[in-house]
C-alpha cells in the first residue's frame, strides 16, 4: 500500500483501499457459508446468530460504503438483494423444499452479495443490478443435481422415498416434519396429502378442517402436544399407526457451493446458455 502511494500517487492508493473494502462482504459470505455448512451437517441447524448479523452487516455495508462513494443508487443494493433472496427463499419454504435456516442463510447471502462481477461467466445483470442471488441459487441447484440423483437412487434401492419416510405414530418424535396433513373435522380424523406435486396444488380443494394435528408447513415440525394427541388417537383406534414424514436434507452445502462457484467462476447457468448459443 505504501509503495503504491509512492510510485503511483494517492489516487491509486485510494483505489486499492476501495477494492479491499469491497472484498469484505465477499469474505464474510464465503466464511459464513463454511460455518453454515458445518452446523447444518453436524447439528442440522443454521444458527440465527450467524445469519442475522451477516444480513445486517450486508445492508449497512452497502448503505454506508456507497453513500461515501457518492453512488446513492447502489446504496440500497444490500437491502434489495436481501429482500430478493428472502422472497425466493420464502417461496421455496412454502413448497416444503427449504427449512427456515436455509431461507435466512440465503437472505444473508443476498444482502452480502447483491451484485458481483465474476471473473469468467458473468451475466449482464449480476454486476449492475442486485440480482446476484439468482446466480447463487442457479449454481446451487446445478451443483446439487448430481448429488440428488445419486441420493434418490440409493433411497430407491433401499426401498424408501427420496424425500420422505413412513414411520409409526407411536415412534413419532417432537420436531419431525410431517409430509401429510392430519386434521380433525366434526370429531372425525382425516388425512390430506396433495402428493408429489403439493407445491403446485397446495390450497386447492383443501378440506375445511376444525384443527390440524400434523402440519407440513410448520417449520418446527410436530409439537410435543401434537405427538401426544396423535398417539392417543392411535390407541383409541381413530387413526392408523403410520405417518409420512419429510426426509430432511441439509441445503447449506449446496448454497455454499453456489457461492464459491459464483465468486471464483461465475454463473453456471449463464455459461451453459452461452455454450448452447455458441454451438
Amino acid at each position: 500500500m505504501f509503495r503504491a502511494s509512492i510510485l503511483y500517487g494517492p489516487r491509486v492508493a485510494e483505489l486499492y483501499w476501495v477494492v479491499m473494502l469491497e472484498l469484505i462482504p465477499v469474505a464474510l459470505a464465503l466464511g459464513g457459508v463454511c460455518i453454515a455448512c458445518y452446523t447444518d451437517l453436524k447439528d442440522r441447524i443454521i444458527p440465527n446468530k450467524l445469519t442475522y448479523p451477516l444480513t445486517g452487516i450486508g445492508v449497512i455495508f452497502y448503505l454506508v460504503f456507497e453513500i461515501y462513494e457518492g453512488n446513492f443508487y447502489r446504496a440500497l443494493f444490500g437491502a434489495v438483494g436481501g429482500a430478493l433472496a428472502f422472497g425466493i427463499g420464502y417461496g421455496l419454504w412454502l413448497t416444503g423444499g427449504w427449512a427456515g435456516g436455509d431461507v435466512k442463510l440465503f437472505t444473508a447471502l443476498g444482502a452480502l452479495l447483491p451484485a458481483y462481477s465474476a471473473p469468467r461467466a458473468s451475466p449482464f445483470y449480476s454486476a449492475d443490478y442486485p440480482l446476484f442471488p439468482i446466480t447463487i441459487l442457479f449454481n446451487s441447484i446445478i451443483a446439487i443435481i448430481p448429488v440428488l440423483l445419486v441420493y434418490a437412487a440409493i433411497c430407491r434401492i433401499k426401498g424408501g422415498g427420496a424425500f420422505y419416510d413412513e414411520v409409526k405414530i407411536t415412534e413419532l418424535k417432537e420436531g419431525m416434519i410431517p409430509a401429510e396433513t392430519i386434521y380433525e373435522k366434526g370429531g372425525k380424523v382425516g388425512r390430506y396429502s396433495t402428493g408429489r406435486f403439493s407445491f403446485l396444488t397446495k390450497g386447492i380443494k383443501r378440506p375445511n378442517w376444525d384443527r390440524i394435528l400434523a402440519d407440513p408447513r410448520r417449520a418446527a415440525g410436530v409439537s410435543r402436544y401434537q405427538v401426544g394427541v396423535l398417539r392417543r388417537l392411535v390407541r383409541e383406534g381413530k387413526l392408523r399407526d403410520h405417518i409420512r414424514i419429510k426426509r430432511g436434507m441439509p441445503f447449506a452445502p449446496a448454497l455454499g457451493a453456489g457461492v464459491f462457484i459464483g465468486v471464483f467462476y461465475g454463473d453456471l447457468y449463464w455459461s451453459i446458455l452461452m455454450a448452447i448459443a455458441g454451438g
